[in-house]
């Protein structure tokens, strides 16, 4: 098993991408973390267009290259040109990035990250960090009966799909 640190952002219909994301994330993660989700300034692309980024970590028996397959195709299927070799360099429905992968939650702790989710990585990984006072609240329907609200807080989601 190893642990991976990965990055999430969108930066077109953000309030629509993401949270379909963290359900379709947590179908195939059954306990993962999420940080808090905030709005960013786009980086390295020419748009007006603020992102939303957020940060997770999760156990997984999967590769690297696995999870990186899964990420594409969720990022395609929420209409992100995967073939486009300028897609770094555009706006985007979905972006999900392995950031770090790890055999201890120590050296999860202290990967390296690009500062502007330094506060994000830190308020998963340091619980007197746990507040992010500016971070957006969104609820994200897991199933038909249950809405879990994302907000100032990391939240672990314990995603078990019963048939039904």
């Amino acid at each position: 098993m190893m642990l991976y640190l990965c990055s999430l952002g969108s930066n077109i219909e953000p309030l629509q991408h993401v949270p379909v994301c963290v359900r379709q994330l947590c179908e195939r993660i059954p306990v993962i973390t999420f940080s808090s989700l905030i709005e960013t300034e786009p980086m390295d692309i020419a748009t007006n267009n603020r992102f939303i980024n957020g940060l997770a970590w999760f156990e997984s028996s999967q590769s690297a290259s696995q999870l990186k397959r899964f990420f594409n195709q969720l990022e395609s299927r929420h209409g992100r040109n995967r073939h486009d070799p300028l897609s770094s360099y555009k706006d985007r429905c979905l972006d999900i990035d392995l950031v770090h992968s790890a055999t201890s939650l120590e050296q999860l702790k202290h990967a390296p990250i690009e500062p502007f989710l330094s506060r994000l990585h830190q308020q998963l990984f340091e619980p007197e960090a746990a507040i992010i006072e500016n971070a957006l609240r969104l609820e994200i329907q897991l199933t038909p009966q249950w809405r879990l609200p994302l907000g100032e807080r990391a939240t672990t989601i314990h995603f078990n799909q019963t048939p039904g």
